[in-house]
């Protein structure tokens, strides 16, 4: 028997050794339970009363469907407002969302005045995987 032979009966042997210890191990569900938003729970949403906020590098933010773009936190402020109103308070949720260039200090400026407006939000940082 050469040395293939050999190699493939070590194989063997590991893998039925594997599948011995899987079948008389017992696998205990864990009391983990992963977290969830105390801010916007998680729900059936309608996606009309989802207001997408991208903010871009330059400090400026687009809506809807990123065909606006609102140069000053101001402006996002007074779009917000003008949503919540249309849609109803309990109704109306914001995504901010992000890319890992720009700068955090714009996106803290859109939680903030969502915050300030009574608007459940989440956060979104997309991870630039070029480098």
């Amino acid at each position: 028997m050469g040395q293939a032979g050999y190699l493939l009966r070590f194989v063997d042997i590991v893998l039925i050794l594997l599948f011995g210890f899987i079948c008389i191990s017992s696998i205990k569900p864990s009391s983990v339970q992963p977290p969830e938003s105390s801010e916007a729970p998680y729900k059936n949403i309608d996606p009309s009363q989802i207001v997408f906020v991208s903010i871009q590098n330059d400090g400026s933010f687009l809506v809807e469907d990123e065909r606006r773009t609102l140069r000053t936190p101001a402006k996002l402020r007074t779009f917000l407002r003008q949503k919540r109103d249309a849609l109803g308070r309990a109704e109306m949720k914001a995504r901010l969302r992000s890319s890992q260039t720009a700068p955090i200090y714009y996106l803290m400026q859109a939680a903030k005045i969502c915050k300030q407006l009574g608007i459940p939000k989440s956060i979104e940082v997309e991870i630039n995987r070029s480098r």
